[in-house]
């Protein structure tokens, strides 16, 4: 399915927070985090992340539950500064379901063609 990037709208749910995976972290998204949660970039660092997989670089830790450390109450507590991976979805990455703004592009994608649309994005 093929749609434009001003056609997705974020319904805000923080389900994409829950999902498994790592959030790989950029020395800029350190830095925004940091600022925005009002913390030295190494408080930062020793509070909210983890060595990644990768041993190469920091990933944003995972609560108990399997969700983002960042995740509060269904959202995202610094969501206007939230990762470049974070931002980048679902335009550079995207999973088949499980995103209800994604869902709802489907659903109409998938009206307006006759119900032709495979449904996986």
């Amino acid at each position: 399915m093929e749609w434009e990037k001003d056609q997705f709208v974020c319904q805000k749910c923080g389900e994409c927070c829950r999902w498994s995976g790592h959030v790989l972290l950029t020395d800029t998204d350190i830095s925004r985090l940091a600022a925005a949660a009002n913390l030295s970039e190494t408080e930062f660092i020793e509070k909210y992340t983890v060595l990644a997989a990768n041993r190469s670089q920091l990933s944003l830790a995972d609560q108990d539950d399997g969700s983002c450390i960042l995740l509060d109450d269904g959202l995202c507590r610094f969501y206007e500064s939230r990762p470049a991976q974070c931002r980048e979805f679902p335009f550079s990455w995207r999973v088949t379901e499980g995103c209800p703004g994604l869902d709802a592009l489907k659903m109409n994608s998938s009206a307006s063609d006759g119900g032709l649309t495979s449904g996986v994005v």
